[in-house]
C-alpha cells in the first residue's frame, strides 16, 4: 500500500497564521527557538519577499516543517514573473520528526520541487541546521564553515581539556572579582536592555554587517515569546554588566547566539569566564552540548578562540543547499544580470560561485 503524503504551503502573515504556526512548533517540535516566528520574521524585511512554510504530512500526521522566504526576482530593478526561495539566516532548513524514514524525506523533496515548478520558483538556497537534516537533499550540498560543538562532561575532565590559555584567563577573571548571573524563564526587561547596550556597542566596534544591528524590540519579542528556550548570561564587575551572551536552547543543546563585551574590560578576560561558567550551569541541568559556532572563515582568529574550549571535540560542518529548478530560465536571468561575467562562471560547478548568480551584490 502506497504511503499517503500531503504538502501544505502556508503563509505567516495574519494573526491566525502565526498562532497556528506557533502551536504547531510547540506541540510537534518543542518550540525550537531558531524556528520561532519572532526569529524568522526579522529576515523578511522588504515588499518583495514573503515568509511562508512547508508542512509535510504522512497519513495526516505532521513529519516535516520548513519555513522559507519566497522572493520576487527583479533584474536591474525590473519585475519578472519568477521567484526564488531562501531560508532565513542562521541554522534553518527542514525540521524532521524523530525516527523519520528516508523514504519520507525523499518524498518531501519531490513534493517541494513539484511545487516550485508549478509556482515559477527558479532556485532554492538553504542554510541547514547542524544535524543530519541535510541528508537526501535533492539539490547540491555545499560544506561552508566548521562550527565548534563541544560535549559537556564532568567539571574536572572539562577543565583538563581546555587549552592552557583558557584556564589561565579564567583564573585571571576570578582574581578580578568577576561574577556571572544566568537569567532564564523569565528574563527581566532591564536585563535585556543591559544585554542590548553591550551588544550594540560591540557590533559598532567590529563594523558588523547591517543584518546584525537588530533593534531592541527584536530581542524583547524573541526572548519574551520563547522564555523556555532563551538564556542571557551576564558577567559583572563591581555590579556593572561588562560581558554578555544570548543563548538559545534546543533539546539538550545550548547555542551561543549573539553577545558582546565592553572593550575597556577586555583585560579581565570576561569571555572565557562567561563560557566556563555557562558550562557549569548547563552541566547541573543535564545539558549535553554547547555550540559556539564558527569563525568568519575557517581557522581564523575567531574560530581558534572558540576551538580552545573544545580542542578535542569534532567540529560540525555547517552546510548550505543550492538548487536550480529551471536551468534555462536561470541562465537567462544570470545573463540579464551580468552577461559578461556570467560567461566565465562554470555552470556545472557552481559550488564556489555566488548563488544564485543573478543576485550577485545583493544580500541573501
Amino acid at each position: 500500500m502506497k504511503q499517503h503524503y500531503e504538502l501544505l504551503v502556508k503563509n505567516l502573515v495574519s494573526d491566525l497564521d502565526i498562532k497556528e504556526y506557533k502551536t504547531l512548533l510547540k506541540e510537534e517540535w518543542d518550540n525550537n527557538a531558531y524556528y520561532s516566528f519572532e526569529y524568522l520574521t526579522y529576515f523578511t524585511n522588504n515588499a518583495y519577499s514573503k515568509l511562508k512554510y512547508f508542512l509535510f504530512k504522512s497519513i495526516d500526521a505532521p513529519i516535516i516543517l520548513m519555513p522559507f522566504i519566497l522572493r520576487e526576482i527583479r533584474i536591474n530593478e525590473k519585475e519578472t514573473s519568477y521567484f526564488d526561495v531562501v531560508s532565513p539566516y542562521g541554522y534553518s532548513g527542514p525540521l524532521f520528526k524523530d525516527a523519520i524514514l528516508d523514504e519520507n524525506i525523499v518524498e518531501f523533496w519531490k513534493h517541494v520541487d513539484s511545487w516550485y515548478k508549478e509556482n515559477n520558483v527558479i532556485t532554492e538556497f538553504i542554510r541547514f541546521s547542524l544535524n543530519d537534516y541535510s541528508r537526501l537533499y535533492s539539490g547540491t550540498l555545499v560544506p561552508a564553515l566548521k562550527n565548534v560543538k563541544g560535549v559537556i562532561v564532568n567539571e574536572e575532565e572539562q577543565w583538563s581539556k581546555f587549552k592552557p590559555k583558557v584556564r589561565n584567563n579564567h583564573r585571571r577573571s576570578i582574581q578580578y572579582g568577576l561574577t556571572l548571573e544566568i537569567y532564564y524563564n523569565p528574563i527581566p526587561l532591564e536585563v535585556i536592555k543591559d544585554f542590548y547596550d553591550i551588544y550594540i556597542l560591540t557590533m559598532q566596534r567590529n563594523n558588523a554587517d547591517n543584518q546584525f544591528f537588530h533593534y531592541i524590540d527584536y530581542f524583547e519579542k524573541l526572548i519574551t515569546e520563547n522564555e523556555e528556550n532563551s538564556i542571557i548570561a551576564m558577567v559583572y564587575k563591581d555590579s556593572k554588566p561588562i560581558s554578555t551572551e544570548l543563548i538559545l536552547t534546543v533539546n539538550n543543546t545550548i547555542y551561543s547566539y549573539l553577545g558582546g563585551t565592553l572593550s575597556e574590560y577586555f583585560y579581565t578576560r570576561p569571555n572565557d569566564f562567561l563560557k566556563i561558567e555557562v558550562m557549569n550551569w548547563a552541566r547541573e541541568r543535564g545539558i549535553e552540548h554547547y555550540v559556539l559556532g564558527g569563525g568568519r572563515e575557517d581557522d581564523d582568529g575567531l574560530y581558534k578562540y572558540k576551538k580552545a574550549f573544545f580542542p578535542n571535540d569534532e567540529d560540525i560542518i555547517f552546510k548550505t543547499g543550492q538548487k536550480i529548478i529551471n536551468q534555462k530560465v536561470y541562465d537567462e536571468l544570470c545573463h540579464a544580470h551580468n552577461s559578461e561575467e556570467y560567461v566565465h562562471v562554470h555552470k556545472t560547478d557552481f559550488k564556489n560561485c555566488f548563488f544564485p548568480f543573478y543576485r550577485l551584490n545583493d544580500e541573501k
